[in-house]
């Protein structure tokens, strides 16, 4: 099977084809990254070697190299930055194992690898593997802008493990830039509580802010479809449950499996 990364285009060649899919993906990784760098290495070199420069114009140029390279490395890290905030605001599954998987099996130090941490153990959420999720967690020390989402997968999978609600709760934190997190953390817990009555308006708050994320209000949606059953409203649960798959990824597989309500 093809590995859910989305790093090598589309070929036009079926997988069992393709010489050795492996050796192919990791050439194309290898051409992404070094490419530019390289041809513009040899460009410059050509044009130094070639050039009526003295001594002097020959350094600028290769100053002028150094700058290019610093420029595309810097543009490459914000591409990759770019990346993960996109798939961890839409719940890409897919995207978001592959990110975490290339990344940490190369970086060592802490706060590099907590973003990618927080990244799979929301990968695992979203395929319900709740216990999985947890102990990526365990291992995160995530910074400020990621403290908010790592608290409300960490509350979330204890919910939906059965923990009482007074556990998860003293992982809840304040999340005034991501006021959207911090309602569906309180939905969640209240509804562990049994208390319904805020726990809807609090998913109301989730579903309606369209700057939550799919991923988060799917999320919404799945609780708000077990309050709906809660009700005895089928067709109100139905419908949140319809919402959740069309707000998911094709990979996340507990929103798209329309979430089983936890005991």
């Amino acid at each position: 099977m093809p590995r859910p990364d989305h790093e090598l285009p589309d070929t036009g060649l079926p997988d069992h084809e393709l010489p050795d899919r492996d050796l192919v993906e990791r050439i194309w990784r290898i051409l992404q990254r070094w490419a530019v760098p390289v041809m513009m290495t040899l460009a410059y070199v050509f044009l130094a070697a070639t050039s009526e420069t003295n001594t002097t114009g020959k350094a600028w140029m290769g100053v002028g190299l150094v700058f290019v390279l610093l420029v595309w490395f810097m543009f490459r890290g914000l591409t990759e930055t770019a990346a993960l905030s996109r798939a961890l605001s839409i719940g890409d599954v897919a995207r978001l194992q592959a990110l975490a998987d290339h990344r940490l099996a190369r970086t060592r130090r802490p706060a590099a690898r907590a973003r990618y941490l927080v990244a799979r153990a929301l990968a695992h959420q979203l395929r319900g593997e709740f216990t999985e999720a947890l102990a990526a967690l365990d291992e995160a020390q995530p910074p400020p802008e990621l403290q908010p989402l790592a608290a409300a997968v960490r509350i979330g999978a204890l919910v939906e493990l059965g923990r009482p609600a007074a556990d998860a709760r003293d992982f809840a934190i304040s999340t005034p830039r991501a006021p959207a997190l911090g309602w569906l953390v309180e939905a969640e817990l209240a509804w562990r509580d049994g208390d319904h009555a805020t726990a809807a308006q609090q998913l109301a708050r989730v579903i309606d802010d369209i700057r939550a994320g799919s991923a988060t209000r799917a999320i919404a949606h799945i609780y708000a479809a077990r309050l709906a059953d809660a009700r005895g409203e089928p067709q109100l649960a139905a419908s949140h449950r319809a919402a959740a798959a069309q707000l998911a990824a094709p990979d996340a597989t507990w929103l798209r499996g329309q979430g089983v309500a936890a005991e």
